[in-house]
């Protein structure tokens, strides 16, 4: 039985070839930030292709990568294009190309009466067939579509000791029926405890579909800070109010456009008489810079570099006191000047594993010390869905 199926395999991978060639497509890929120019590349036929050398011989196609992930836009990924053409004789032409993020350009034979060009990425396919005559050359052609995004239902926390990892904190995310984030228990290693102990939880309100309060509980179950929150009519924070640990914060928040770079610049007043400023700046979904400026004079400033992977905290609706979560992509490096109070280390590598639909599973964070820049200790994070 076993060998008949591998006669049979045989010969239908014999009919396949038969019926089809590789199709020599010539594409150039624009790295770097979305809608850069692309720059034509050689275009050589093989054996048994359809000269394309020429530009009389070739239509130009130019092509983009979009996935929409819950309400978050990814626009700017690589994917894997398999493209299908077939010639006055219907032989089909078939290659499979990496679009990187941003433009592509690839090259199709102008000889040839119809198209496929077909999409994978994150476990979502597209494809759109076309023929000669419909293609519009100049014009920017979208493929990807959509998907609802996962629920991070869980992290774990493990610290790099003698070499091997032990646990040291968790955090689990809990749902409502409706899908909205209900609220979070964050759980720690305390010394005199050989297990993970719940030190706080906090709990979500909403005015429709926006987080209005989070209220946090200490072990006990006691409420110790109250953050609340003020929208605008385009549903951005504008005003962030929080109370406990004996401090009172008043937080105003603006947002600016220039280009293609979002600055939010936000100001905080504590009831203790001293105040701060910080700014952030966003390109292409991800904040890219920051500085903080305290009125007492430190300062902290931030240069920041990510994946082109699914961030799963942007796609939370958690809020917080700093607008952070708000990357649509992994943070990958950051440089960080302090002044005044400087921390005991730092984050400086971060390496991570994902799954097929371009989620972070893993996350391996290497610390070290800002002063000196010797090596720490080394974090891992485990995600689960």
């Amino acid at each position: 039985m076993r060998q008949l199926q591998f006669i049979m395999a045989i010969a239908v991978m014999a009919i396949l070839f038969a019926c089809s060639k590789e199709l020599p497509l010539n594409h150039t890929d624009a790295p770097g930030r979305p809608d850069t120019t692309e720059q034509p590349g050689p275009n050589e036929p093989g054996p048994n292709q359809p000269d394309t050398s020429s530009a009389d011989s070739i239509i130009p196609i130019r092509v983009k990568a979009k996935v929409m992930v819950g309400q978050i836009s990814y626009d700017f990924i690589p994917a894997t294009l398999q493209v299908s053409s077939w010639d006055s004789s219907n032989q089909v032409y078939e290659k499979e190309i990496t679009l990187l993020a941003g433009v592509n350009t690839i090259h199709l034979p102008k000889t040839h009466l119809r198209f496929r060009l077909k999409l994978v990425k994150w476990g979502i396919t597209d494809e759109q067939m076309f023929t000669n005559a419909e293609v519009q050359e100049g014009a920017i052609l979208e493929l990807g579509g959509s998907k609802a995004a996962k629920k991070l239902r869980q992290e774990v926390g493990y610290l790099l000791i003698a070499g091997a990892y032990q646990v040291q904190s968790k955090t689990v995310y809990y749902y409502r029926a409706d899908g909205y984030l209900d609220h979070v228990g964050y759980y720690q290693k305390k010394p005199q405890h050989t297990d993970l102990k719940l030190y706080t939880t906090d709990r979500f309100l909403y005015e429709g579909p926006m987080v209005n309060q989070i209220r946090r509980f200490d072990e006990n179950n006691v409420l110790v800070s109250t953050t609340e929150f003020s929208y605008n009519s385009m549903g951005k924070i504008i005003h962030v109010q929080q109370s406990g640990y004996g401090l009172e914060t008043y937080v105003a928040v603006n947002y600016e456009r220039s280009d293609s770079i979002q600055t939010i610049n936000i100001d905080y007043l504590y009831n203790n008489g001293q105040a701060m400023e910080y700014k952030m700046q966003f390109v292409g979904g991800n904040k890219v810079e920051d500085i903080a400026k305290s009125s007492t004079g430190g300062s902290e400033s931030g240069q920041y570099k990510y994946d082109q992977q699914i961030n799963p905290f942007a796609h939370l609706n958690m809020p917080d006191f700093y607008l952070s979560n708000r990357s649509k992509n992994n943070l990958t490096s950051q440089r960080k000047v302090y002044a005044g109070s400087v921390p005991a280390g730092i984050p400086y590598r971060f390496e991570y594993s994902y799954d097929p639909e371009g989620y972070p599973t893993v996350l391996t964070s290497h610390y070290k010390s800002y002063v000196t820049g010797a090596e720490l200790y080394t974090i891992k994070t485990v995600y689960t869905y």
